[in-house]
């Protein structure tokens, strides 16, 4: 052999270890990666309130009941549901089935102006815009005034 071919034979070699040990080091952090990627998160994709039956100037009355339903991709995670200003712990939680989660609201202040239901881990919430006033309830019908 020539010291030329001797030369080529011993850089070669070397430098094709370099890179199987690179690949195999990608190989390694890409499945590290992937191990530690996090899951899709839960959402709510809609969210509705039951009009009761109320009567007067607004929407929704205090000391009056609603159901709010909400339509979620993932069953396996409670939803919270909360007022403006009241913080995830909320008004109420329900661990959703066939893709619903129901609670009933009794608007606390006429200062609200929105409902939100969200999941653990979501990367975003869902909120329901309400006109609520002084609510006198009268059994099966409120008067919001």
């Amino acid at each position: 052999m020539s010291s030329k071919t001797r030369k080529v034979q011993q850089f070669s070699a070397p430098r094709r270890n370099r890179i199987v040990a690179g690949a195999a080091a990608l190989g390694v952090v890409a499945s590290v990666t992937a191990l530690t990627a996090p899951s899709a998160s839960a959402t709510v994709t809609s969210i509705a309130i039951a009009p009761g039956f109320t009567l007067g100037t607004h929407r929704y009355g205090t000391t009056c009941s609603y159901t709010v339903t909400v339509t979620v991709d993932d069953d396996s995670q409670t939803v919270y549901f909360f007022e403006e200003g009241q913080g995830p712990s909320g008004f109420a939680e329900a661990k959703p089935s066939g893709g619903v989660a129901k609670a009933t609201w009794s608007p606390s202040s006429t200062k609200i102006t929105y409902i939100y239901a969200v999941q653990p881990n979501a990367s975003a919430q869902i909120r329901q815009p309400v006109d609520v006033g002084t609510g006198v309830n009268l059994g099966s019908a409120c008067v919001a005034i």
